[in-house]
């Protein structure tokens, strides 16, 4: 297993080296990183490529982009778009890279330092704001969808995205105690999920199927990745 620091940022990306030895990168090719995060595989990338190069960063975390340093801003071979990776047909348009990319990253799911950010809620370890959404300017935050969803409708969620087998104690759980107080912290949902379904024995928190499923919902996760795969 690979481990690289980002510059700047302290976030670890996971194989790193053998995804880059699996992309291929060819010194003068076209590349897209379709989730940016902290750049630590496009800067991996831009190593890789000789002056002809060129690389598209897409992410639709505004976090991200705000991350982009100096180094990153001022090379001609670099370009960010705050995107979604379902825009990646219009933005490989727009950019004059499509049909003619070499290679297309995409690395799904959470990052660190959205995880290690109370404020973003994607995380049971800390207490904070029910939002989960990637870009916290669009959509439904996880606290709305959970106030107004159906149990039918959450047990499936839970059941599809996060392979939940206590689903249906889990939203039943969840739908009784918001009939008495709105969910709208991290640490009110991972009080409910572990006392519904306390997990023992297990070596995961009870609440990470759960708050892995809802995350994957409410960000369109495998809807998202369907329309890229089909640029």
């Amino acid at each position: 297993m690979s481990k690289t620091t980002d510059a700047g940022t302290g976030h670890i990306p996971v194989l790193l080296a053998p995804v880059l030895d699996g992309l291929n990168v060819r010194p003068e090719g076209r590349y897209i990183d379709g989730t940016f995060g902290r750049g630590g595989h496009s800067r991996e990338i831009l190593q890789r490529l000789n002056a002809k190069g060129r690389l598209l960063a897409i992410d639709r975390d505004p976090d991200a982009i705000a991350a982009v340093d100096e180094t990153l801003q001022s090379d001609p071979r670099f370009e960010i778009v705050r995107g979604e990776i379902a825009q990646l047909k219009t933005i490989g348009r727009q950019h004059g890279l499509l049909g003619k990319v070499d290679g297309l990253l995409l690395d799904l799911g959470v990052s660190s330092p959205q995880l290690d950010d109370p404020g973003r809620g994607f995380s049971f370890r800390y207490d904070g704001p029910l939002d989960m959404r990637m870009d916290p300017q669009q959509g439904e935050a996880a606290s709305s969808w959970l106030a107004a969803v159906s149990e039918k409708q959450l047990k499936k969620v839970l059941y599809e995205y996060g392979e939940e087998k206590n689903a249906p104690r889990i939203a039943r759980a969840i739908v009784a105690a918001r009939a008495t107080q709105a969910i709208t912290r991290t640490a009110q949902l991972a009080e409910i999920v572990a006392a519904a379904a306390p997990g023992r024995g297990l070596k995961i928190h009870p609440a990470t199927k759960t708050f892995q499923a809802i995350r994957i919902y409410v960000n369109a996760e495998l809807q998202q990745l369907g329309s890229a795969l089909q640029a």
